[in-house]
């Protein structure tokens, strides 16, 4: 609950009452667009099992995952099975798993090897998984097989409470870097991006998809909240240490209060191998920036809780239409 009571005095600072914004209308129409969006197909044929926007402004508890995967797919689904199942006791409508929740290997090599399409066996388990425990799925990015025989697509997809696809994003912003004080990785050698930007409707609200270091770009955040009314935005990774201690929850944060959005970001964490360690710490941001989940232990295996409250987000997005003075800010110095 810590996320709503949060929002909450959120509420208060911005009220009239204590000479803050007035009420805009621009909350109203945010709404609206939002839930136009909602109508979207399945990649599988019909639509989700959400597909009305209307009665969905309301809380909604959804559960973080934070794991250490190895090399051996039919481990990482044990584990996927327990948080799962963990979720669903709780009450969560949405478990929220990381990048590389399938296969965490040790070389490019072992990544193409594993590549598989959307309708190979991993993702037959994982839509089981989800229909067997009536939950909703964000699976954070699995190893499917890309353009040709070099590179693979670093997918991130969301399966609804029947095991159908209610959306696929290919990441786009690949991680070519050398690490201060850790390795260099180059996800293009073996990955090829992808090029479109993806929402769906959840129980959670509508879900902004993105994948790891997406995160340091906050034109694609800022496009999926204003222009394609996302509530939610995704942010499942395998961040790095050194990267993780200096900017992993700042730059959650930073992209929560500049979207006035929830920002949902499950981790790897730990050892994965002799080459890989993982920084962790999952996270749950609301759209005021406070910290409205996490896992006590930053390396350990389990789920942190949260509430997601659409209503008290609609209501910051109304007091301080942020939206609104982007869209009217951008049309000032359009061609400047």
């Amino acid at each position: 609950m810590r996320g709503i009571v949060s929002l909450s005095r959120a509420l208060r600072v911005l009220s009239p009452g204590r000479g803050a914004f007035p009420v805009e209308t621009v909350g109203r129409r945010w709404r609206g667009q939002a839930q136009a969006s909602w109508h979207r197909p399945s990649s599988q044929g019909g639509m989700s099992s959400v597909a009305d926007g209307s009665s969905m402004r309301g809380s909604c508890k959804i559960a973080v995952a934070q794991m250490t995967s190895v090399g051996d797919p039919d481990a990482n689904f044990k584990t996927c099975q327990r948080l799962a199942q963990e979720a669903k006791d709780s009450g969560a409508a949405m478990l929220f798993l990381p990048e590389n929740f399938g296969f965490l290997g040790r070389s490019p090599a072992e990544s193409l090897a594993q590549a598989q399409p959307l309708e190979g066996p991993l993702m037959a388990r994982y839509r089981q998984l989800a229909a067997s425990t009536g939950l909703w799925l964000s699976l954070g990015g699995f190893q499917e097989e890309g353009p040709d025989d070099s590179h693979i697509h670093n997918t991130h997809v969301v399966l609804d409470d029947r095991g159908q696809t209610a959306a696929v994003y290919r990441k786009i912003h690949l991680f070519d870097v050398d690490v201060p004080s850790g390795p260099v990785l180059l996800e293009s050698r073996f990955t090829a991006p992808g090029s479109q930007a993806v929402t769906c409707a959840s129980p959670a609200g509508v879900l902004g998809l993105t994948t790891c270091y997406d995160l340091r770009f906050p034109e694609l955040y800022q496009h999926l909240a204003f222009d394609k009314g996302a509530d939610v935005l995704l942010v499942p990774s395998a961040f790095t240490v050194p990267t993780g201690k200096a900017h992993w929850e700042i730059l959650l944060r930073a992209r929560a209060i500049e979207t006035q959005s929830y920002v949902i970001a499950a981790a790897q964490a730990g050892q994965h191998n002799e080459k890989r360690v993982s920084y962790g710490h999952s996270l749950v941001v609301d759209p005021w920036g406070t910290v409205c989940g996490r896992l006590q232990d930053g390396t350990a295996t389990g789920i942190a809780l949260a509430d997601i409250d659409l209503s008290a987000a609609d209501d910051i997005k109304a007091r301080m239409p942020v939206g609104l003075h982007r869209r009217k800010g951008k049309e000032r110095w359009a061609g400047s």
